[in-house]
């Protein structure tokens, strides 16, 4: 009987095998990759049309580590906010603390009391002068500039520095309630910058960010988008009203010895304007501080929901991508069996000979 099957070659057995080995070492290669990494080696093809749903997850996936990262460096950047906060109010509640004790009439520190308070000042404008990342946290969004002026220097905006602009009220100090009173409410429009010169508050003591813009507008404030539906507006800036009172309070107090005021009426004027001056301020730092502390709060537990999402998306993107570990291991067995099995035929007929059957 004649065959419609035409004979092969040894050399086509020959090509044919070697085909079959090329194949399988392609498949094997592969089967290694998936077993080592435990991943699809080519996910879309195996996933078809499907493959749009890991892509889909993989950029949101993006987007939220983004956010992770993000507020890590916002979370970071509120905590040095917070210290600078913890020692300007530590600061000032120490020298608010003796002023009370010699609110009426000059006690047995009242002598250290101007001392204190020129300490408490340098303190309190190295602490709101804090930096991070290379930007001044109390400037607003100006925050390449360092938000307070050093009070001896001159500001090269005015030319005046802040101990000028003091001392050119203060003097030598009040000596009657009148006096005392004229002077409390001359500082009271320089803190308030409310001169309209270059000796304001805003012209001559800060550089950041100005309250209100030439309009009366309020100016932009810092912010920051801690999801992609939620963005707030935090922190404190080195003008704000909390702030001037409390400087206010402790320039009264370091602009002249309290216990050298030999006028009564003048003594009890000018320490219950510092006071009360002092008073607010410290109050009001206390409330920036706790308003900082609830947004701190917010993007800490926003970054843990953010990364507990980000644990579900690597969870859904594995489920598309991921191999089956024993599937794998068992594939990659067989393709080396197959392989060793198509190594051995391909040896074989490239051995034969038609010598061998003459």
């Amino acid at each position: 009987m004649t065959s419609i099957l035409a004979p092969l070659s040894t050399l086509s057995a020959s090509l044919l095998g070697r085909a079959n080995v090329a194949r399988t070492s392609a498949a094997l290669q592969q089967a290694q990759e998936e077993v080592s990494t435990g991943l699809k080696a080519d996910v879309y093809a195996d996933l078809g049309q499907t493959a749009a749903i890991p892509l889909a997850l993989r950029a949101q996936m993006a987007r939220t580590e983004g956010f992770v990262t993000s507020n890590a460096l916002l979370g970071n950047r509120m905590d040095v906010m917070a210290t600078s906060l913890t020692t300007v109010h530590d600061s000032a509640q120490s020298v608010l603390a003796q002023a009370v004790a010699n609110l009426t009439q000059p006690g047995a520190d009242s002598a250290t009391l101007q001392q204190a308070a020129q300490a408490a000042l340098d303190q309190v404008t190295t602490a709101l002068n804090a930096t991070y990342a290379g930007s001044y946290l109390f400037s607003g969004t100006a925050s390449d500039q360092a938000p307070l002026q050093a009070q001896e220097t001159a500001n090269p905006a005015t030319g005046f520095s802040p101990d000028d602009v003091v001392t050119g009220i203060v003097g030598a100090g009040p000596t009657d309630a009148a006096s005392a009173a004229v002077m409390a409410q001359q500082l009271d429009a320089i803190f308030g910058s409310a001169t309209g010169t270059g000796q304001d508050f805003e012209a001559t003591f800060y550089n950041g960010t100005p309250a209100t813009d030439a309009s009366g507008t309020p100016g932009a404030r810092v912010t920051g988008q801690i999801s992609e539906t939620k963005t707030i507006s935090y922190g404190v800036q080195a003008n704000d009203p909390a702030i001037r009172s409390l400087f206010k309070g402790l320039t009264m107090l370091a602009a002249t010895d309290p216990s050298k005021i030999t006028d009564t009426g003048a003594y009890q004027s000018w320490m219950q304007s510092a006071v009360s001056a002092l008073s607010d301020g410290v109050d009001g730092v206390t409330s920036a501080q706790a308003t900082l502390g609830s947004q701190q709060a917010l993007v800490s537990d926003t970054a843990t929901r953010q990364g507990d999402l980000k644990t579900v998306y690597t969870s859904r993107i594995a489920s598309f991508e991921a191999v089956d570990p024993y599937e794998a291991a068992s594939r990659l067995t067989a393709l080396q069996t197959q392989l060793q099995a198509t190594y051995a035929a391909t040896a074989t007929i490239g051995k034969l000979s038609i010598l061998d059957y003459l």
